[in-house]
């Protein structure tokens, strides 16, 4: 698919140097693969589609948390997180999916706005590569979101089951949002951050290196795109599961987060820079001040 994917893109460059894209005498030409440069219906259309679908999905979060917090006395992320039975690891990771939908669909818009024009072009049948490998590219991009879920119940389960037998784990746990924290602020300026971050921000060199035909390529290229959506986000969805344990007020903030990241500073170097400072002197403060985050 990578050949005719480039195919598609060598058309669009000659378009724009012959000026059908962007003629300097008049309005763009509406022919073709020219609709790419404007706003056009369909790009609404999937902007429209993501935004809405992302607006329920904050609707569904707020109606299902209530049924993440257990019936035992345990307190913060411990009562989501307190039993390996089907019916909780089920609901933690409905609550967690439908919250991945909510807070990432906004900053997925480039992404398949690229591959709706571009790539669903280098296939036998658009039509179907639109109608039916848009859900199946997103829901290959949901999937490691879901695993990503999983492994975080499964590790602050192992973590709070150990607090009671393994008395070192009770006497720092005091220092456990600190290291989150310092952590999250760390990992923002890693070159994994950095990496997985530009084929976040870059749908030409993510659909260069991963494209795929067929429907199944479009799941294939939505568990690509998740696996660095994951490699870029990890951090701050645990700093939202450890410390704020899920609050919705703190999920929108993360999310606001995201899109800035990625639609707008697009992997500036100052804004990394500013999220990590923003999270390291967080965590010190926290450290001096422990109840410093039952005020935020």
């Amino acid at each position: 698919m990578r050949n005719e994917l480039w195919g598609t893109l060598k058309v669009l460059n000659s378009g724009v140097r012959g000026g059908s894209l962007l003629s300097s005498g008049g309005p763009p030409s509406t022919g073709g693969s020219s609709s790419i440069f404007r706003r056009d219906k369909l790009g609404l259309a999937i902007s429209a589609v993501l935004l809405s679908t992302a607006g329920v999905s904050w609707v569904a979060v707020y109606t299902l948390m209530p049924l993440m917090s257990s019936s035992s006395d345990m307190m913060g992320v411990a009562s989501m997180v307190s039993s390996l039975s089907l019916t909780s690891v089920g609901v933690f990771e409905l609550v967690w999916v439908v919250g991945m939908a909510a807070m990432m669909f906004p900053a997925m818009i480039p992404i398949m706005l690229f591959y709706e024009k571009v790539a669903t072009n280098a296939e036998p049948n658009p039509s179907l590569a639109r109608t039916v490998g848009t859900p199946l590219f997103l829901l290959g991009y949901l999937s490691m979101y879901a695993v990503l879920g999983l492994l975080a119940y499964l590790a602050v389960f192992a973590a709070v089951s150990a607090l009671p037998s393994i008395p070192l784990i009770a006497s720092i746990a005091f220092l456990g949002p600190t290291l989150v924290l310092a952590l999250a602020g760390l990992y923002q300026l890693s070159p994994l951050k950095i990496k997985a971050l530009m084929y976040c921000i870059s749908p030409l060199g993510f659909f260069a290196a991963h494209s795929k035909k067929g429907l199944f390529g479009s799941f294939q290229m939505g568990v690509s795109n998740g696996t660095y959506c994951v490699g870029c986000c990890w951090a701050y969805m645990l700093v939202m599961l450890a410390i704020a344990v899920m609050s919705l007020p703190f999920m929108i903030i993360i999310a606001g987060l995201i899109v800035i990241e990625k639609v707008i500073a697009r992997g500036a170097v100052w804004f990394n820079r500013v999220v990590a400072a923003s999270f390291l002197l967080v965590a010190a403060a926290v450290l001096f001040f422990p109840n410093l985050l039952s005020m935020l």
